[in-house]
């Protein structure tokens, strides 16, 4: 006979179970930044690659979330935006906070796109 007993496992405590709850929720939290954010991306999208000031700032925008380091977000570049344009700016940061995912992998063709959106805001850097 063996040393070792099979036993039935005794009931979560409350710490797993808390833990398990906060992991629920921050799954839940991803996939609602996800699906608020994905609509708002595509819209970002569009007009960042128009000639207007509101373009500008939202490639910015978009930047930022793609490299900070390099491209750093002045906040007051929100007040440029519409309101439409400025709840979808938060949003997308929203999800890029909660998703997981780099801002460009949710952009077929994402990285050409952003480093198309680097040259030009160099260009204006010059």
């Amino acid at each position: 006979m063996s040393q070792y007993r099979v036993r039935t496992p005794e009931p979560r405590s409350r710490l797993s179970q808390a833990l398990a709850q906060v992991m629920n929720e921050t799954r839940q939290r991803q996939l609602e930044a996800e699906q608020q954010g994905l609509s708002s991306l595509e819209h970002l999208i569009c007009v960042a690659q128009g000639h207007s000031g509101q373009s500008h700032h939202l490639r910015r925008l978009l930047l930022a979330l793609y490299n900070g380091d390099s491209w750093p977000f002045e906040m007051q570049r929100l007040r440029g935006l519409d309101p439409a344009l400025q709840a979808d700016a938060l949003a997308v940061i929203q999800m890029a906070t909660y998703s997981g995912h780099e801002i460009h992998t949710f952009i077929e063709g994402g990285d050409a796109l952003l480093k198309r959106f680097w040259e030009i805001e160099e260009a204006k850097d010059e």
